[in-house]
């Protein structure tokens, strides 16, 4: 991306915030704090994050993560890598982009178990994980502390950020939860102190700004997933984000409470419990089963805790519904709870299963038609409390859209406190009285497509995009040395109908004397690989588009044999 032109550097250059990504998306966080001017800035990371490909826009993607080159160019000013919390939006591109870093990891004990097994899940032998049980870390310039927020994951953490030009304190993504049914409720005293000592700037969670009023506690979910546990006479599943504990665990021990027996279903479900148990954070998960013990139990005394909340192809779910499961089915009169939120843009890969289901006469309960789920993220009134509690001078909206920040800024400026919306590559000048746009840097996406890491504008997935929108069309060539043919056309066409109505013979026929036609009429002297190359390529786009009104990508090979 071409930057803007900087600034002229003043004092409140030196304490600035720059997100790579997570400013102008739900996903791939990644936020970056500098300390210092010029050649001796010294920076931190938070969060480390990947967002997930689909179909209609980035076809064979499986994750997306921020292109961390700016800060990787200078990997040697970075003096830690702090993460909030165990979500993938949060954690999951570390495995893939640490190398490109090479920074010690800060993280509290479940989420570094949870960075380990990513990091042996790619083949890292480099283990730079520094768990943070309490107290203060030292980073350069820095000073941070981890301080807990509620979330919907256990050990999820505000980020308190001291520097010599004044204390930020960084949310992460919390909402306020007194009642929650895992770790402790939401500690509003301890940022009422953090006000009292003064906060300078705080960069905070945007996810919800545009949701009234206040959210709600995990504890309201309690009583309509019980009573769903106990009226079904069929099999329940349920589903949510694998990373969910304290979801995973109310809904089992309210399925104990009902006379069902758990059994979790998807490598993700019992990676995570495993995980959670192996950190102390599960002490109390009731007995689970293996999908084949299930197999005996009378349906009406079994639950299942399945992966695929979001509609995954490749997840437990989606193989249930379509009947692809090798050991787990579901049939009318069993039900299914969506105990989760669709993200934005999954709603048509999670409203395909809510069909396949329909179709078998399975019960579908959701947010919509039960209070089954409760978001993580503090709406509008909550977000004041958080305002109210830190009192801060400067306000930067983080994680959201860019219609989020600029929501946000719009909310914190209502609040008497100096906010701009700073989309991702916006360096902001933080130790003024009011945040300021100092320079624009590089940003950019990269995708993991299938073990390669490749960058979003290498063409790579827009060809694909083209190709399945217009179909493919192969022609093989063989010809002598003067550029004669040799042989006929070989043609292969995909993603196209091979006849139609009113067309004299099959599409590949018609391709066949259209390119035979072009290169047998070629000019002696426009006979190199290039042009015959050219004229076939146009030869078969022109006849597609004649008789099948699409233009396909068309790919030319051609051999040339020696007398």
């Amino acid at each position: 991306m071409a930057g803007k032109k900087k600034t002229e550097a003043t004092k409140d250059d030196d304490l600035v915030f720059v997100a790579l990504g997570g400013a102008g998306e739900i996903g791939m966080n990644m936020y970056l704090y500098g300390a210092g001017r010029g050649a001796k800035r010294r920076w931190i990371m938070v969060d480390c994050g990947v967002s997930f490909g689909d179909m209609e826009t980035s076809p064979g993607i499986e994750i997306i993560m921020p292109d961390p080159a700016f800060i990787a160019e200078q990997a040697d000013k970075l003096e830690g890598i702090f993460i909030t919390h165990a979500h993938e939006d949060h954690v999951g591109a570390l495995g893939r982009l640490w190398p490109r870093l090479k920074a010690p990891i800060y993280a509290q004990p479940f989420t570094s178990e949870i960075i380990r097994r990513k990091f042996e899940e790619v083949g890292l032998s480099q283990k730079p994980i520094k768990t943070v049980t309490g107290g203060t870390v030292a980073a350069g310039p820095f000073q941070v502390r981890f301080q807990a927020v509620t979330h919907s994951i256990p050990e999820a953490a505000s980020l308190i950020i001291d520097t010599p030009s004044g204390r930020v304190v960084h949310t992460g993504d919390f909402k306020v939860d007194h009642t929650p049914q895992m770790g402790e409720p939401f500690d509003l005293d301890a940022f009422r102190r953090l006000g009292d000592e003064g906060v300078h700037a705080m960069v905070c969670d945007s996810t919800n700004v545009f949701a009234p009023g206040r959210g709600g506690s995990e504890a309201d979910v309690l009583e309509p997933i019980a009573e769903i546990l106990r009226e079904n006479e069929g099999a329940v599943a349920a589903t949510t984000f694998a990373s969910n504990v304290e979801r995973l665990r109310t809904i089992a021990v309210l399925a104990r409470d009902a006379g069902r027996k758990t059994v979790l279903v998807g490598r993700a479900m019992n990676r995570m419990i495993e995980t959670a148990i192996e950190t102390g954070l599960l002490t109390d998960f009731p007995h689970t089963l293996t999908e084949d013990e299930a197999a005996d139990l009378p349906r009406r005394e079994v639950l299942y805790l399945v992966t695929g909340s979001q509609g995954e192809g490749r997840a437990a779910l989606a193989r249930i519904a379509s009947g692809t499961h090798p050991t787990v089915s579901l049939r009318a009169g069993d039900a299914v709870i969506f105990s989760s939120k669709t993200i934005p843009g999954n709603e048509s890969s999670v409203y395909r299963i809510y069909n396949m289901l329909a179709e078998q006469g399975v019960r579908i309960y959701d947010e919509e038609n039960g209070r089954v789920h409760v978001s993580g993220h503090a709406r509008r009134e909550d977000l004041k409390v958080m305002y109210d509690a830190l009192r801060p001078r400067i306000s930067i909206p983080m994680h959201g859209e860019h219609r989020h920040l600029v929501e946000h800024a719009a909310f914190a400026e209502s609040l008497q406190v100096a906010s701009i919306a700073a989309p991702n590559g916006t360096m902001v000048a933080l130790a003024g009285e009011r945040p300021r746009i100092v320079d624009q840097v590089p940003t950019g996406k990269l995708y993991l497509d299938g073990s390669v890491i490749i960058g979003a504008t290498d063409g790579v997935v827009r060809e694909r995009l083209k190709m399945a929108r217009q179909g493919h069309v192969a022609v093989s060539l063989v010809l002598d040395e003067k550029g004669q043919l040799l042989a006929d056309p070989e043609i292969a066409v995909s993603g196209a109908p091979e006849t139609a109505e009113g067309w004299p013979a099959p599409l590949e026929d018609l391709i066949y004397e259209a390119v035979d036609k072009a290169v047998d009429s070629a000019p002696a002297n426009r006979r190199s690989d290039e042009q015959i190359e050219e004229l076939a390529t146009r030869a078969a786009r022109r006849a597609c588009m004649r008789w099948w009104g699409k233009k396909p990508v068309v790919s030319v090979m051609i051999s040339r044999l020696e007398d």
